[in-house]
């Protein structure tokens, strides 16, 4: 089974409104966000005519950095989870994930979240690998034996790649 690990696109710096900062969950993508995201979907949807299971985070920038995502690769399932977000603790969501997929096969897997969260769970699901740095719409191919509970990161790849 492929699980694909994406990390949103460029997101705008936080702003002031009225005095205050912007909510983190607020922030949207800048059109060279857009542009990383359109490109990691060109590529994604090279690797995979449809996702069996997509995570998506529920702050606006994984949410249009999935958008772009699903005008290119259908999708069976999608869920929007909190526990994505990058406050989410990665270790209990890949054990969670591993255990889910003993029970819900599915052949592939994408997951669309944030800075530090992507990082660190894609070494929970290849505990072999250091926490690697994933540009912005960068993704992350794991090969995941969810009986097992391992995977075997294949590579991260950035837009400019693809």
């Amino acid at each position: 089974m492929k699980v694909f690990v994406m990390r949103h696109g460029e997101a705008k710096a936080p702003t002031m409104q009225l005095g205050k900062v912007e909510p983190d969950a607020s922030r949207e993508l800048t059109e060279r966000g857009h542009d990383e995201a359109r490109t990691a979907a060109e590529w994604l949807a090279e690797q995979t005519p449809k996702i069996d299971l997509v995570i998506v985070s529920p702050y606006v920038r994984a949410q249009q950095t999935y958008a772009e995502v699903a005008k290119l690769v259908g999708a069976e399932v999608v869920e929007v989870s909190t526990d994505i977000t990058p406050e989410g603790d990665p270790e209990m969501f890949a054990s969670a994930l591993m255990a889910r997929l003993q029970i819900e096969p599915a052949e592939t897997v994408l997951l669309v979240s944030h800075m530090p969260f992507v990082c660190y769970l894609t070494s929970y699901l290849d505990q072999r690998v250091q926490p690697p740095l994933f540009p912005t719409a960068g993704i992350a191919v794991i090969d995941v034996e969810p009986l097992a509970m391992e995977g075997i990161l294949q590579g991260v790849r950035a837009p400019e790649q693809h």
